[in-house]
């Protein structure tokens, strides 16, 4: 993957730096071309070295090739990285005054535009022009983010996580299709329950298929809001997540958003047993025997209170993968269940398959969970698209 980088003048410039080490950390190639404010806030030095690449500033120098032409030829996604209501106003206007915004002109590939600025500049009536301009133009643009900005006011412009950057990034590369506001509510991380007022049982489950999923559908244009538990992985700051230890806990966060969705994602691991009873001082003995009991099965209550929401569920098994995945499709009356196995608890990759309502088994070899969250969100675009097409013939 070749990334073409512009670095625009803004304060996040700075930022950038660190989203050219994690794409070449993910295998990219990256070239940086700078603008001239931009290099007020980022040497070209800096950006050289951790690009390993020669960075372009001047339009007009004399050597081979033109080099707006050449980097629009080498490049897989321009991206600019902060992006200025400047470079915002010229791309929308059609300006070419610089390397950049020349590049911006001639890229017949995916252009992606981060911006990130005060928060009145944000809201200004003729950026907003601009940016809906570019969009309906067949830009792409990744909101920036709300938070602490440099002016030290809390608004809307802050520059986003480069972690998000970079999935937006893939998705563009990767093609895969928007989620056009689809509305997703995903739980995921594991659940404890208490054993005495500091043990607690638990699972290794770490949250990063739920990670992977809520990066996917935010970076594929769907809205979708998280009911996590424990987690060993760090999550997004600015997505809609609520946080919940016990199983109890994590019911009652989907529940309050259940007829908010489109499509319902199980992706936790919520524990299987818990503590027949919970001991109200904490446990001093020199041996004690713990009695356990099944716990509550969150997807069975949820069924009771669904309206039509799609239903994902997961499976974790040691054996008898499929036969299992068969008989909580139709116990939990899902409409596609995604069957892996336990070695791939707390894992970057995994081996899956979904098996859907309709005994369709689609089988994975390896796949990292970035590349099964979207695998699963194709096959709900799919589900969905049916559902809308038989509400609009009934």
């Amino acid at each position: 993957m070749n990334i073409a980088l512009g670095i625009t003048g803004s304060i996040a410039a700075y930022k950038s730096l660190g989203l050219i080490r994690l794409l070449r950390k993910s295998g990219a190639e990256v070239k940086v071309v700078l603008t001239k404010s931009a290099s007020h806030f980022v040497t070209p030095l800096s950006c050289q070295t951790l690009s390993a690449n020669e960075v372009y500033i001047d339009q007009f120098l004399l050597t081979k090739g033109m080099k707006h032409l050449t980097l629009s030829a080498w490049a897989d996604v321009l991206v600019v990285a902060p992006a200025t209501a400047n470079i915002i106003g010229k791309a929308a206007c059609g300006i070419g005054d610089d390397l950049l915004s020349t590049a911006l002109l001639s890229f017949q590939k995916p252009v992606l535009f981060v911006p990130a600025m005060d928060s009145d500049m944000w809201a200004n009536e003729i950026v907003r022009e601009n940016v809906n301009k570019l969009r309906q133009t067949g830009f792409h643009i990744l909101e920036p983010s709300f938070g602490a900005l440099a002016s030290g006011k809390i608004g809307k412009g802050r520059f986003p996580s480069v972690t998000i950057i970079q999935k937006k990034i893939l998705v563009l590369y990767e093609k895969h299709k928007p989620l056009d506001l689809m509305r997703f509510l995903v739980s995921g991380g594991r659940t404890e329950e208490d054993i005495d007022p500091v043990r607690v049982i638990t699972n290794r489950s770490s949250g990063r298929m739920a990670r992977e999923l809520l990066y996917a559908i935010t970076c594929r244009a769907g809205i979708v809001k998280g009911v996590i538990g424990g987690v060993t992985v760090d999550f997004p700051e600015d997505m809609d997540i609520t946080y919940t230890r016990t199983s109890g806990e994590m019911l009652e966060g989907l529940k309050e958003n259940l007829s908010w969705c489109d499509c319902l994602i199980m992706a936790a691991a919520v524990g299987d047993y818990r503590p027949e009873k919970k001991k109200t001082r904490k446990i001093h003995d020199r041996a004690f025997s713990l009695n356990l009991e099944k716990n509550q099965d969150l997807l069975k209550k949820l069924i009771r209170v669904k309206s039509s929401p799609l239903v994902v569920g997961f499976s974790l098994e040691d054996s008898l993968l499929l036969a299992r995945g068969k008989k909580k499709l139709t116990s939990k009356k899902c409409d596609m269940i995604i069957l892996n196995s336990y070695s791939a608890m707390a894992g970057e990759t995994t081996y899956a398959k979904i098996l859907k309502k309709d005994g369709k088994v689609i089988s994975f070899g390896e796949v990292t969970k970035w590349q099964l969250a979207n695998r699963i969100l194709d096959e709900c675009i799919r589900a969905l698209g049916k559902r809308r097409k038989k509400r609009k013939y009934k």
